[in-house]
């Protein structure tokens, strides 16, 4: 599949579909007041296999004055196809296939846990 710098929607689209069925992983883990996110899979586009680790906001509200600090309720990735392949027209030694797609996790209530969120891809 060649390079294409593309941001479509059918992406995300494909991406939560991914998600939904158990082919994309997603994670967050909240430690020391630090959100982080991990998204793995098959790329929505290529297909090749990828790793997104991000780190997200720090934490720093409290919550109920009982010094434990709030979990965001979403947490919304933007994550750029980084499956280590040289893909045909790609510029200089660009690896990935050029997609980028959002997505978007909610915590479960009481819970370090992310789920997708299934209001919206």
């Amino acid at each position: 599949m060649p390079y294409e710098a593309t941001t479509a929607f059918r992406w995300t689209e494909r991406a939560f579909h991914l998600i939904e069925s158990g082919g994309i992983q997603t994670g967050v883990v909240v430690g020391e007041g630090v959100v982080t996110a991990t998204v793995g899979g098959p790329c929505p586009r290529c297909g090749h296999q990828f790793v997104d680790r991000q780190v997200g906001q720090a934490v720093t509200a409290v919550r109920g004055g009982h010094g434990r600090d709030p979990l965001p309720r979403t947490v919304v990735i933007d994550v750029s196809c980084g499956c280590g392949e040289l893909h045909a027209g790609a510029p200089g030694e660009v690896t990935g296939c050029g997609v980028a797609f959002r997505v978007q996790l909610v915590l479960d209530a009481g819970s370090d846990a992310a789920r997708p969120d299934e209001a919206s891809p």
